[in-house]
């Protein structure tokens, strides 16, 4: 090869590596799939009918405008029953443009249809029934999708160290306690999946609930975080709660821990605000708002997110942007 060649062949690979520098160094600083997540979206009404509420239409404007590669929809999705019916003419007149990249959880007015068949019905395998919990993964991370409705079907005795049926509705469940399918899939579906992030999405939130705690319900609850907190899960996703709210990292009962969970709350999915609570349900939460409707944006980069809430479009301005790094 004569001089001059390796001369230009060194010039255009110089060239080419200068090129594809920003691209290496964006990989570098992070550039992972981004997620958006919301939950308690429509109405049984359409969004004109009404002021200052059941503003879903904005959310999922706003959803389409930030081109996620997945929207993680965290239950109450189509109040107030859940039915087929509803969610076709209203969730769906807005969403349908997200249902490929939707990974829904279930809450608990899908379960007012019986069987929560207008939930399963509309998503269909999306939705993974009829326990409604599963996994995927999602770049680095690993996702776990629960369906927290099922807690509501036993006490949690924490004494006996075992689940007390209240129900056999099996719309409700049969609790998410030690020996419970969906505990014990979780169970084996972490020690499966230890990875570096780990992401959990369901409706309940344990903490930021007034007042908290929420009687029996969180007990039932409890085990599942406790399970999740020790098996190194990073960020949990609610809803239920129709505000903004994060909190910094919590053990199972709520102490702070540097190695805990970060939860975030995100209900403000368009149907009504409610105020955020205080008291004891305030304790160790960083942030919150109960004004604006919008979604939690994340970055699910190698070792770490980014998130950033997001209002939607006329609602009032709010910024809660950051970062975290995986346990």
């Amino acid at each position: 090869m004569s001089r001059w060649l390796v001369v230009m062949v060194s010039v255009v690979l110089l060239a080419t590596a200068c090129a594809d520098r920003p691209a290496r160094q964006a990989a570098a600083a992070g550039g992972g799939p981004v997620v958006v997540a919301v939950g308690d979206i429509a109405c049984n009404s359409l969004p004109s009918a009404h002021a200052h509420r059941c503003e879903y239409d904005k959310v999922a404007e706003l959803i389409r405008s930030l081109a996620p590669d997945k929207f993680l929809a965290l239950g109450d999705l189509q109040y107030l029953h859940g039915s087929l019916a509803d969610f076709q003419a209203y969730y769906d007149r807005f969403f349908a443009p997200l249902k490929a990249i939707t990974e829904p959880v279930p809450g608990n007015h899908e379960t007012y249809t019986l069987y929560a068949e207008g939930y399963y019905g509309y998503f269909g395998k999306q939705a993974h029934g009829p326990g409604g919990y599963y996994s995927f993964d999602l770049g680095s991370w690993h996702v776990v999708a629960l369906n927290s409705q099922l807690c509501k079907g036993s006490t949690w005795n924490p004494v006996l160290g075992q689940n007390t049926p209240i129900t056999r509705n099996p719309a409700i469940g049969k609790g998410c306690g030690p020996g419970t399918p969906q505990y014990e899939w979780l169970k084996k579906d972490l020690a499966l999946n230890d990875v570096a992030c780990t992401l959990a999405i369901y409706h309940h939130p344990l903490f930021g609930t007034s007042p908290w705690p929420n009687g029996v319900f969180q007990l039932q609850e409890q085990p599942m975080w406790q399970l999740l907190d020790e098996s190194g899960v990073d960020v949990v996703l609610n809803g239920h709660e129709h505000n903004y709210q994060r909190f910094a990292p919590q053990d199972a009962y709520g102490r702070p821990d540097p190695n805990g969970m970060v939860e975030f709350i995100v209900g403000t999915g368009g149907s009504t605000y409610n105020t955020l609570p205080g008291g004891d349900a305030a304790v160790n939460r960083e942030a919150g708002q109960d004004t604006s409707f919008g979604v939690l944006k994340m970055t699910l980069n190698d070792g770490g997110y980014d998130y950033e809430f997001v209002p939607a479009q006329g609602q009032q301005p709010y910024s809660d942007p950051g970062s975290g790094t995986c346990n």
